[in-house]
């Protein structure tokens, strides 16, 4: 787990004040918003900000494998924010594309609840770039939270980040006129007529269950493995779930396991747990992947909690799509 404590974090404004990651030079060089530091070692700013500016200009090269000192990794992830929902002001609605991103989405680290500060954000295509700085060998936990003025703030699962590269990270990202005014009525109306007559939305936590090949980033449709039932740990009194969807990506109180889309869910998840879920399904193994509920996210906004492929809950099933 992330030593939160003894990590000294320094980006762009905090490197004059958090000195003990100072590497003794005249404070003069600090590094761009987007390049976080995850150590207590002394480190050559200057070197840092130049292997990023280096690379910002041919991004398709590789980062060095180590820094220096031989003990200090400097790595890159990446990731994309994908526009998920349907356009229900359209006549009659339409499915968003499925390439469409959004724009000016600030994206910070919950485990590092100071990155919000930084404001980091989506680009113009819908990508986001860090650079991390850290002890090799020491594995990091990232639950990233997607923010935008007037969308449903999320956070992901928790990824792990080692010393490799991770530029396939991704999310979806619900339109917030279809959460509004299509899924969170219907999914409250559906409650309500099937045995929760005082249900209210508090959060859901959403998963994909998917063929090895699953991810945001390839356009074989549809992803889901169809076929597969759920495990969660450890249950909780309140939490109501797991609801698939069906084939027509709608929650779905009469469907029994995953569709052809993968989709499933659990409503009103309490807070103050860690929750690992996972899949069942003869003869195929299926990735577990962790969620950290917190207390604190709702204050923070947080509402929905999502894994998306190729982060979620991956299966060794490599058929085709729509196939069993």
């Amino acid at each position: 787990m992330p030593r939160n404590s003894s990590i000294c974090l320094f980006i762009a404004f905090f490197v004059t004040v958090l000195t003990a990651c100072d590497d003794g030079s005249d404070g003069t060089v600090q590094l761009q918003d987007n390049i976080l530091v995850f150590t207590d070692q002394r480190i050559p700013k200057a070197l840092i900000q130049q292997i990023v500016d280096e690379n910002e200009k041919t991004p398709e090269a590789p980062l060095p494998d180590d820094l220096p000192a031989g003990t200090l990794t400097l790595l890159k992830l990446r990731g994309k924010t994908n526009h998920f929902g349907v356009d229900i002001q359209q006549s009659p609605p339409q499915y968003i594309d499925y390439h469409a991103t959004v724009p000016e989405t600030r994206v910070w680290i919950a485990e590092y609840p100071d990155t919000r500060d930084l404001n980091l954000q989506t680009d113009e295509t819908g990508w986001w770039t860090m650079y991390i700085v850290k002890d090799t060998d020491v594995e990091l936990e990232f639950s990233f939270v997607y923010e935008k003025e007037g969308w449903i703030t999320t956070k992901t699962n928790v990824n792990k980040i080692t010393d490799e590269d991770n530029l396939d990270f991704a999310i979806q990202y619900i339109d917030p006129y279809y959460y509004e005014y299509g899924m969170l009525p219907y999914v409250e109306a559906m409650m309500r007529s099937n045995g929760y007559p005082n249900f209210f939305f508090e959060n859901a936590m959403v998963v994909t269950v998917g063929k090895s090949w699953a991810s945001m980033h390839d356009d074989r449709l549809p992803h889901g493995d169809p076929g597969a039932t759920m495990t969660l740990s450890p249950a909780s009194e309140g939490q109501i779930g797991p609801i698939y969807f069906n084939e027509a990506v709608i929650p779905d109180l009469a469907q029994a396991a995953t569709s052809v889309d993968g989709g499933v869910v659990w409503l009103n998840m309490p807070p103050g747990k860690t929750y690992l879920v996972s899949a069942e399904k003869p003869g195929v193994s299926y990735d577990t992947i962790k969620f950290d509920v917190r207390a604190t996210d709702a204050e923070n906004g947080v509402r929905l909690y999502i894994a998306s492929p190729p982060d979620s809950v991956e299966g060794d099933n490599d058929s085709p799509p729509g196939e069993p």
